[in-house]
């Protein structure tokens, strides 16, 4: 809260905000607007959009809304010609493409695992150093053993519920669930490796149910 970037945006989507208004600076830049031959009122509409699109990447506006859509999906009831429902589906899916890493090939799912831990590492010392701050689990170097646990819970509590609702919206997208659920098992077997498992058993997240 301390950030510079907090100070100027607030506390509220700080990041998402940030990534707007640089997005409507590129636009501004020479040569770069690829709205310029809009009218006014379509430019402020495709701007509004982008605005929105950019700020449901927030997971805490993705926590507040995905119960409802959760509800509509399984309901059957859901009709995305209507405006607030259609702007939830985009906002799912711009959740999704945020957490589409999880999705891919194993190799590259990992990998980037262990970037964005990176960041949150370099994050949580700063707060340890600057703030005199003791960082929760997933910024805290100190546990980077626990990698495998956290993508556990990460897969388990935000990434399977949306994809699975996802898939009932859309069921191309079972492929992506499927990947989900691979790398969850390859998750698990690291984690119980860790614990001194050594089991072969199969992984508890099966890839059979979802198509």
């Amino acid at each position: 809260s301390g950030s510079a970037l907090a100070q100027l945006y607030g506390t509220s989507a700080t990041l998402e905000l940030h990534h707007f208004n640089h997005a409507v600076m590129i636009l501004q830049s020479e040569g770069h607007n690829i709205f310029a031959s809009l009218s006014s009122r379509v430019y402020s509409d495709i701007m509004q959009l982008l605005k929105q699109s950019i700020l449901a990447t927030d997971l805490t506006l993705y926590f507040e809304r995905r119960m409802k859509f959760f509800e509509l999906v399984n309901s059957g009831e859901h009709n995305w010609n209507v405006k607030d429902q259609r702007e939830m589906l985009r906002s799912m899916l711009m959740t999704a493409c945020d957490l589409g890493a999880v999705t891919k090939p194993w190799e590259i799912s990992r990998q980037v695992a262990e970037l964005v831990t990176s960041e949150f590492f370099e994050q949580g010392d700063r707060e340890r150093s600057e703030l005199k701050l003791t960082p929760s689990a997933i910024f805290d170097r100190n546990r980077k053993d626990e990698l495998p646990r956290l993508q556990l819970e990460w897969i388990d509590g935000i990434c399977v519920p949306l994809y699975e609702a996802l898939v009932k919206v859309n069921p191309k997208l079972k492929p992506m669930l499927h990947g989900i659920k691979r790398n969850r098992c390859k998750w698990e077997e690291m984690h119980r490796k860790r614990q001194g498992n050594t089991d072969n058993a199969s992984c508890s997240m099966s890839t059979q149910g979802v198509g």
